[in-house]
């Protein structure tokens, strides 16, 4: 009994404490002369998401995805070559901490194309009906899922089956910065070239695959011929001594040669706290993938203050 009193009283002290920890962000990933550069909140939130592309042309293109958050709402703008006639506009509507519709308009023309999502009750997502407020066409696209990762997709269109879709994945356990952009879920959402990478940090398409994937193979039932499986992409990573990914190097099905993708990362300082007597009220709570909970939960919880600061909570 005086062993486990002792703990106790240790584990008080330690619970009383803040202490700081150093966690990895990633900043840049480099494809030769293209790149894509993240920066960020103080809050951590993505803020701007910049691609940097080389035409053959011999010209430069930069798109910059600027994010907005809000309680129950987060807006993308993506504005190309600082052209605000060239803008797109992703418009996320969110109910209990997930995105229930999205709102899609390209370049400010008169149709939107509408996203509706759902979701099983362990909060994955696991059907997307996309319409057009200008047109009668259906699309869905129905997820399954298996051991926390997506297993399979089937896209239908108005109907009729267009194509079927599995992964194979990569068995490291990757931090959830890396998974945010190489996941079959950044691959299923991501439209006219747009990606909504600040809610996927957010955790607000519900939970995130626990690895990435290595392979992805496709079944087209609407090409020419007879229907048979294809690898669509293939990927290798390369990590560090801390394991973190800094190599990539992608095939995808019809190219000649792989893509060399360089990841870069940045150390971020963040407090842990982890007494919550003292902030509980007007507080959220998030766990580690960004999914938002009623109540704190046993192990690491993000909370977010009523200031709009975020900490790290232990229980």
């Amino acid at each position: 009994m005086k062993r486990i009193y002792a703990l106790s009283i240790v584990f008080c002290l330690f619970a009383s404490m803040a202490m700081a920890q150093t966690e990895k962000r990633l900043v840049k990933m480099k494809d030769g002369a293209d790149w894509t550069e993240m920066k960020y909140h103080a809050d951590g939130k993505l803020f701007t998401f910049t691609q940097t592309y080389h035409l053959d042309s011999g010209k430069q293109k930069i798109d910059v995805n600027t994010f907005t958050y809000n309680t129950n709402q987060i807006v993308m703008k993506c504005v190309t070559d600082n052209d605000p006639s060239m803008t797109d506009t992703w418009t996320s509507t969110l109910k209990n901490g997930l995105v229930e519709k999205d709102v899609v308009n390209i370049n400010g023309n008169p149709d939107n194309d509408i996203f509706e999502y759902t979701y099983d009750t362990q909060r994955q997502l696991v059907r997307i009906k996309r319409t057009n407020d200008h047109t009668t066409s259906v699309t869905t696209v129905d997820i399954t899922w298996k051991n926390g990762d997506i297993a399979t997709v089937k896209t239908t269109n108005n109907g009729k089956l267009m194509d079927e879709e599995r992964y194979e994945y990569d068995t490291a356990n990757d931090n959830k910065e890396i998974r945010v952009y190489l996941s079959p879920l950044a691959s299923i959402l991501s439209y006219e070239a747009l990606s909504p990478a600040g809610q996927l940090r957010e955790g607000t398409y519900g939970v995130l695959c626990k690895h990435l994937y290595k392979a992805s193979y496709v079944k087209s039932y609407s090409d020419p011929g007879p229907v048979q499986e294809v690898q669509d992409a293939a990927f290798t990573f390369t990590r560090n001594a801390e394991g973190l990914v800094t190599h990539i190097s992608q095939l995808l099905n019809g190219d000649p040669q792989t893509n060399e993708y360089d990841l870069e990362w940045e150390d971020v300082t963040t407090g842990i706290a982890v007494n919550t007597a003292t902030s509980a009220q007007s507080a959220t709570y998030y766990n580690i993938e960004g999914v938002r909970l009623a109540q704190p939960e046993r192990g690491l919880n993000l909370v977010r203050n009523a200031d709009g600061s975020v900490r790290k909570v232990m229980r």
